[in-house]
């Protein structure tokens, strides 16, 4: 997943920001995002065959076949994303939304078919991984087959993608490591037992994710499409302080239920996730509207705050684990991630208003007015600026 995510080299970002300001030569951008694609995706393949057995653990290198297996996940993920990075730019949700979830809903019906031979085997779920994503890459390509068949492929289109999409490759990078390395601490220095404790807890902390993920794509794509200072800092603003106010809810409301549901859903030996799991679902009211702000600095073509806030947030959870994880275990790490998640919605909000030129103070969603507007929005079951990517 990391070397897919790599592979796309932020032209994904770039892909949907050239379509949105030149809308007429999406036949030429989707051919030359297509190209660029392959030959990131062979590169990554290359890299990875050659990394894994170095990667793996030796107490897992048994495993070293399936992983290879698993890279054909890697062109697959780069062209799913490339065409969707289209629909993005365009701001054509409902197709956005349909060939998005046409994925879960391939891998939902494999696993069911799987669950029905009631002996299932680590190899078929793999399988049906790389059949889903191969599955939406047919569906993606029969949808603009118009556009792919009528596109040219231009060099000069390639290169200028690969030179606009750098930036964001660099802020992908740094997402990827923010997101990933309280994952790879815990499995590397603690024992198996505790990373499946850690991973349970994770689960119920990703709950918000969905929200982030909409609220984020929706706002870069506004953002791309808005070039007044002043009408961008106003979408952002408002989609922030209302998505800050909706994490917060769910937020709370999770860490009510989580004690009771881990124990019925994991069973008595996972009960030590509890405490964690309720610390790391509090961090994700932070990292949603953190996630809302680096996708709108983005869209407005800005991506490097993002890109330092990750960073500084990756460097606190570096120091925290060190700090905390020997005397408090999961608990340290946990609380590790809540400072990294408080540095980096800081660090944002700062560059955000000075990039905008607004008051630090726009951001702040606990006002009167902004309670009544957010219980109208949840009234009428819409949030003002993501009627779309669901």
């Amino acid at each position: 997943m990391i070397l897919s995510n790599l592979g796309l080299l932020g032209c994904n970002w770039a892909l949907a920001r050239e379509v949105t300001a030149n809308p007429l030569n999406e036949a030429d951008w989707i051919r030359a995002a297509i190209t660029v694609g392959f030959a990131a995706a062979c590169l990554c393949v290359v890299l990875g065959y050659w990394l894994i057995p170095y990667l793996l653990p030796m107490d897992r290198r048994y495993l070293g076949s399936l992983v290879r297996v698993c890279l054909l996940s890697i062109p697959l993920g780069i062209f799913n994303q490339t065409l969707l990075a289209i629909e993005h730019g365009r701001m054509r949700w409902r197709r956005y939304n349909v060939v998005r979830a046409s994925f879960f809903v391939f891998y939902v019906i494999l696993i069911s078919l799987i669950a029905l031979s009631r002996k299932p085997q680590i190899q078929w779920f793999v399988w049906a991984y790389l059949a889903s994503h191969a599955l939406t890459v047919i569906l993606r390509l029969v949808m603009q087959r118009e556009f792919f068949i009528a596109g040219e492929v231009r060099i000069a289109e390639c290169l200028q993608l690969l030179r606009r999409g750098l930036p964001y490759f660099w802020a992908t990078a740094s997402n990827l490591l923010a997101l990933q390395l309280d994952d790879i601490i815990v499995v590397s220095l603690m024992s198996t037992q505790a990373a499946g404790i850690y991973a349970v807890a994770v689960t119920f902390s990703s709950a918000q994710s969905s929200l982030s993920e909409a609220l984020g794509i929706t706002s870069f794509a506004l953002l791309s499409n808005e070039k007044n200072i002043d009408r961008q800092g106003k979408i952002l603003t408002e989609t922030f302080r209302q998505a800050t106010l909706t994490s917060a809810c769910l937020g709370l409301l999770l860490c009510g239920i989580v004690p009771l549901l881990i124990e019925p859903l994991f069973g008595h030996g996972f009960a030590q996730a509890v405490q964690p799991a309720v610390i790391l679902t509090a961090a994700a009211m932070l990292t949603t509207p953190t996630g809302i702000l680096i996708q709108g600095l983005r869209g407005a073509g800005r991506p490097y705050p993002g890109l330092a806030s990750q960073l500084s947030g990756t460097a606190a959870l570096a120091i925290g684990a060190a700090l905390l994880l020997p005397n408090f275990g999961l608990m340290g790490m946990a609380w590790a991630v809540v400072l990294s998640a408080c540095v980096q919605i800081v660090l944002l909000i700062g560059a955000a208003s000075t990039l905008l030129q607004l008051s630090p103070l726009c951001f702040w969603p606990f006002g009167v007015k902004d309670v009544r507007e957010f219980w109208r929005s949840v009234m009428a079951m819409r949030l003002r600026y993501s009627r779309s990517a669901a």
